[in-house]
């Protein structure tokens, strides 16, 4: 009988692939919105809107979201994920097209909406990365994950910025075209990884890289790192009715107040990254171009910040750190809301640039970690439709969008950004209180795992 993998075979086996395959997907996605971002003066011009106007366009994006993500939520707890996201991020080439095509403001509007349904494929991936890779790396790897729209919004702002500058906005959308048809033939190659044996295998991953140190090597020595779950599981995740998941997922605090805490930072992430660009232009009168390279300052700090909070949160989980990960996410918004303030106040841009990059590492330093918290406390054959769930109470983020467009016609651009940057410091406060849920949530999903080691899904 051939010998099942140890806990180091299991997590090395997928490699690199899987993981630059969906940060592909980050890529495109987060990319084309800073491409947006650039064509708005364009979009201004052509079909004679405001700028709040114009804020509707990738808010639009995100309440439509909504339509996507339960059926997509569903099917990635279901089917083959792989497929499944492959298919996702083609219907999405095909909607960017149509974008570049946009005759009129209502044609675009439309297109955008298309779009947006299928940006709800965050589902499979949030799934996939957690099969993939053993739960000491987790938040690691959706820091590289994460990375992936990084390099899109700088790919976005900078690529972006020379394509309208030389081609017109419609170019904004166009160019992402032959990246999105090789995002999906590179999808349709990777592996589908058996549900939930990263999470069986928590504690045996910790001992296999840090021998002689924590002996969590089976159920009674892992209780000496994490607590006793506090429910024991009775769902049948393969036949449970879509109420009794929604009791399910109910009963897992530090998933909500993680998801708060997203929503709250993601609303003022989303609105930087999509001001950021006439934030430049008006208040230090830069053209399209030097706006986008500037603007990538933020990017460039976001590199270190997204990468560092998956590594410093799992190394302090390696030492037996169970919140490691809720502090990470809470000191990285308070400190952003600390640096950003004075950085979007400032007129001058020797002020402004390196509180910029300063800015964008804290302020992307609780993404990793609080994807992978709320992904933790999740049982395997539940992520898929608990991602979806998050998608839907994240969306309130996009007002991001509209709060600060509506404050910029009123106060102007730059008092807009400064007074709604506090909102980050809001989310980090809120994931502190997930500290007394996160362990015992954790180790239910532990114990839940070894209870039902097939997996108990469809592959």
């Amino acid at each position: 009988m051939r010998e099942a993998p140890t806990p180091v075979q299991r997590a090395i086996k997928y490699g690199w692939a899987p993981l630059v395959a969906l940060a592909a997907t980050q890529m495109l996605e987060q990319g084309e919105r800073q491409s947006l971002a650039q064509a708005v003066d364009g979009i201004q011009k052509t079909f004679h809107v405001s700028k709040t106007a114009v804020s509707f366009l990738p808010t639009a994006m995100g309440i439509v979201a909504i339509a996507g993500a339960i059926p997509l939520g569903i099917l990635a707890d279901r089917v083959r994920r792989t497929w499944l996201l492959a298919g996702a991020m083609a219907i999405w080439t095909v909607c960017m097209g149509l974008n570049g095509l946009a005759t009129t403001y209502v044609f675009l509007f439309v297109a955008r909406m298309g779009v947006g349904m299928v940006e709800a494929n965050g589902s499979a991936a949030t799934s996939l990365l957690s099969d993939y890779y053993p739960v000491r790396d987790r938040a690691r790897m959706f820091g590289l994950y994460q990375s992936g729209a990084l390099v899109g919004a700088i790919i976005g702002l900078v690529g972006g910025g020379f394509a309208v500058k030389y081609g017109g906005f419609r170019w904004a959308f166009l160019f992402w075209i032959p990246l999105g048809i090789a995002t999906v033939l590179y999808l349709m190659r990777q592996p589908e990884p058996v549900r939930g044996h990263q999470d069986r295998d928590f504690g045996d991953d910790l001992d296999a890289v840090n021998p002689g140190g924590i002996d969590v090597g089976g159920l009674s020595e892992l209780r000496a790192l994490l607590p006793e779950p506090r429910r024991v599981g009775t769902l049948d995740y393969a036949t449970a009715t879509p109420r009794e998941v929604g009791r399910e997922l109910m009963r897992i605090p530090s998933m909500w107040f993680g998801v708060l805490s997203l929503c709250i930072g993601q609303m003022l992430l989303n609105g930087l990254q999509f001001w950021g660009v006439d934030y430049f232009k008006e208040v230090h009168g830069l053209d399209p171009a030097g706006a986008g390279a500037l603007t990538g300052l933020l990017g460039a700090g976001s590199v270190v910040g997204i990468l560092g909070g998956g590594f410093l949160s799992d190394r302090y989980l390696r030492r037996g750190v169970i919140n490691a990960r809720v502090y990470v996410i809470a000191f990285g918004s308070i400190a952003a809301t600390l640096v950003l303030m004075p950085a979007f106040a400032a007129t001058s841009l020797w002020v402004t640039a390196p509180l910029m990059v300063l800015g964008g590492v804290f302020l992307t330093l609780p993404v990793a970690p609080a994807e992978a918290m709320v992904s933790d406390v999740v049982v395997a054959q539940l992520r898929g439709r608990a991602s979806a769930v998050r998608t839907i109470v994240r969306t309130v983020s996009v007002a991001g969008y509209v709060i600060i467009g509506v404050l910029a016609d009123q106060i102007g651009l730059r008092w807009a950004l400064v007074w709604t940057t506090p909102l980050y410091a809001v989310g980090g406060v809120l994931a502190l209180f997930a500290t007394r849920h996160y362990p015992h949530d954790l180790a239910f999903v532990v114990a839940e795992s070894r209870r039902r080691p097939d997996g108990g899904a469809d592959q």
